[in-house]
């Protein structure tokens, strides 16, 4: 006799494993939002200076001499705003390290803002600088294709910072010794090469006004945010500048020389002499590797060492 049961299946839900985040490092948090929101105001100053259309030059900030030599137009504040975001970036994460609270969520979120600080704002700053001064339907055939490949060289400087930092979460070490170089251009050290033209040319224009100096480095901007891009996805070795300069013992001479010589550009030339910082930490990289001595390959260096061996055993 069989018997046959009656056989209830209950359809099983297949539960993923939920990775919920519990708690957050206050501190370093807190600066990376200062990141972004600093980025977020460079934008707010593009939107600014591009319905201004050149009057926020005529204007003084804050009826302050002192004030407008610094900040002439919105595009200036928006390029200041930038580099108060690279002061947050290098406090969040040197706060987390301290803290030893460093987090993938850290990681993540120090690079959506950067992102929107070194990527989106520095070439929306370089958009408001290069773009044409004639409304669009009014520009010339020639005009519009020119303005496209300089909005395409822009997009691409985007495209290299996005790049640029998904690659360093993938290859990012959370080691101390590790932060002493990078492979390719960092963000903020592009986005610093490229608003410091800006505020060359926003100088240029309030100072001078030299309508040809501002045309020239208006349109030599998309190209160097195009160079600075490439230089972000590169294997170009840079250093860093607090870990490499800044720590350590060095001799009192070259300290001495070094501020008077950064003190005398402060004031007689701020934005120029942040310009030539800037660009020649861009340039550091392919210049270092121009003058590296590659080591000798293990084979070669063997073989030569055996035939020094046998010219002295022949000398002998």
């Amino acid at each position: 006799m069989k018997i046959v049961g009656k056989i209830e299946s209950r359809p099983h839900k297949l539960r993923l494993h939920e990775r919920r985040l519990k708690a957050v490092a206050v501190l370093p948090t807190m600066a990376t939002l200062g990141n972004l929101v600093c980025g977020m105001g460079a934008i707010y100053m593009c939107m600014l200076s591009y319905g201004a259309g050149g009057a926020d030059l005529a204007s003084k900030t804050l009826n302050s001499t002192r004030m407008e030599s610094w900040f002439p137009t919105y595009a200036a504040i928006g390029c200041y705003l930038i580099f108060l975001a690279s002061v947050f970036d290098g406090l969040d994460g040197r706060l987390a390290r301290l803290a030893r609270k460093t987090s993938e969520f850290g990681a993540q979120l120090d690079s959506l803002a950067d992102i929107v600080s070194f990527g989106v704002a520095p070439a929306l700053l370089a958009m408001t600088v290069a773009r044409p001064a004639l409304p669009i339907p009014e520009l010339s055939e020639a005009a519009r294709v020119w303005w496209r490949i300089e909005w395409v060289l822009l997009a691409a400087y985007v495209c290299c910072a996005g790049l640029r930092l998904a690659r360093f979460n993938v290859e990012n070490e959370e080691d101390e010794s590790a932060h002493q170089k990078f492979r390719g251009l960092p963000s903020p050290g592009a986005a610093a090469a490229l608003i410091s033209v800006v505020l060359v040319h926003e100088e240029v224009i309030r100072v001078s006004r030299l309508s040809n100096a501002s045309v020239w480095l208006g349109a030599a901007l998309p190209f160097l945010a195009c160079g600075l891009g490439l230089l972000m996805v590169s294997r170009l070795k840079y250093f860093h500048l607090v870990n490499s300069l800044l720590r350590g013992r060095r001799p009192f001479s070259q300290i001495v020389l070094m501020g008077f010589l950064l003190l005398i550009g402060a004031v007689v030339y701020p934005q120029q002499t942040i310009a030539a910082l800037a660009l020649a930490y861009a340039a550091s990289g392919p210049v270092m590797r121009l003058f590296r001595r590659e080591p000798a390959k293990p084979a070669v260096a063997a073989i030569d060492a055996i035939d020094t061996s046998r010219g002295k055993n022949e000398i002998g």
